[in-house]
């Protein structure tokens, strides 16, 4: 799939989301159909050793989502009823039926303003005696501070567990971020820099990942016995388990992406140069924080669009309308978790989340993926520009 496609002015929309997939994952899929094994196998196994490499961490264990590798870290770190676990209310509910899922009561805590990430001194302050683990969200890819939150973790003797859902390719003064936590988490959904079409994987201890590796194949430990056919395998129900595990069709296409991530990793850079270059010092537009030893892994690119004039609200929606009439799609992320009658319900907020609450309220995410060419980006640039003048004259 080429990066240079037609631009919107040719009439083609541009989604907010998208991926890269082409050929290379296309003849992947290919061999490993024609090769009689489909399900976990030898390409999983490929996979897990390709990412430790890319991650300069392992061992990894390869499942089927990022949700499935954030419940098997925390039941492999005893996390269970009873316990809290502290988590960004701004984030996907992904993140929190994790904690649910467990038996956990997630506590959502507020972010900062300008990065969108958990804020270390709101966990700190929500640490009770029932608190076993902190979740901190590398929320668009951007890192979370992980110096500031691991010494709030160390300080209580809490575990880090990262979603790194969005931060494949995230790195702090070049280490990547699976280095910074006890056990990070991501995911390889059709959207993600990294797909595998559905998929995550988790990284951490040698004894954590095999844990999970266990309860990802319905606690079952298997043996063979060589010289008998691959059928005559023996299994024993060893713990209670899930089926969490990544086929090799999928692995397959991971592969191929993982092969390719450098490549769609400048194709997204390049598209936020040009934002970035374009909107740079336009009035009431905020662009996405980052720091100058972190590596953006860019899976969103999220402005803050500054509130009206006589404090009635935001003209995001306003913004996000004329953009959608003119072919360009854009999104909100995320609505804050306290927002949902549902979770709040059966989660601890300690304090109202006013910086989510007024974020929620004023963020755009641009298009930025494989699929959005650099004419696209300044088309989209221009029509923002254009956007915002016209709300300035309304």
């Amino acid at each position: 799939m080429s990066h240079a496609s037609q631009s919107t002015e040719g009439g083609r929309p541009v989604p907010v989301t998208g991926h890269g997939v082409g050929e290379a994952e296309l003849a992947a899929v290919v061999r490993v159909l024609g090769s009689g094994g489909l399900t976990t196998g030898p390409e999983t196994a490929l996979f897990e050793e390709e990412l430790a490499g890319h991650f300069g961490i392992g061992p990894v264990l390869a499942v089927n989502s990022c949700t499935a590798a954030l419940h098997l870290a925390l039941l492999c770190l005893g996390v269970g009823a009873g316990d809290e676990v502290i988590t960004s209310v701004l984030t996907f509910p992904a993140t929190v039926n994790a904690v649910l899922a467990v038996g956990a009561v997630p506590v959502l805590v507020d972010v900062d303003p300008r990065t969108l990430n958990i804020g270390p001194a709101a966990v700190a302050a929500a640490v009770t005696p029932r608190t076993r683990a902190v979740v901190p969200v590398h929320m668009g890819g951007a890192a979370c501070d992980m110096t500031a939150l691991r010494a709030v973790a160390d300080r209580h003797a809490l575990p880090l567990v990262a979603d790194a859902a969005h931060a494949v390719d995230t790195r702090i003064d070049g280490r990547h971020i699976a280095s910074e936590a006890d056990v990070s988490c991501f995911s390889f959904y059709a959207t993600k820099n990294l797909t595998s079409v559905e998929g995550g994987a988790l990284t951490g201890p040698a004894e954590i990942v095999d844990r999970a590796r266990l309860l990802a194949r319905h606690g079952l430990r298997f043996s063979w016995d060589p010289a008998l056919p691959a059928t005559a395998a023996s299994y024993e129900a060893v713990a209670a388990g899930w089926k969490y595990n990544l086929s090799d069709v999928h692995a397959a296409v991971g592969r191929a992406q993982l092969a390719r991530l450098p490549e769609l990793q400048r194709a997204r850079r390049d598209v936020v140069r040009i934002y970035d270059d374009a909107l740079a010092g336009l009035p009431g537009v905020d662009l996405p924080h980052r720091t100058s030893t972190e590596e953006h892994s860019w899976y969103l690119y999220q402005i803050q669009l500054a509130a009206d004039p006589d404090g009635s609200g935001s003209p995001r929606d306003r913004v996000a309308e004329r953009l959608r009439r003119a072919g360009i799609v854009t999104g909100s992320y995320y609505v804050p978790l306290s927002r949902h009658a549902f979770l709040a319900s059966v989660c601890r907020i300690p304090e109202p989340p006013v910086h989510a609450e007024a974020a929620w309220h004023r963020l755009l995410a641009l298009p930025v993926h494989p699929g959005v060419s650099t004419a696209d980006a300044r088309w989209i640039a221009g029509r923002l520009t254009a956007a915002l003048a016209e709300e300035g004259r309304s």
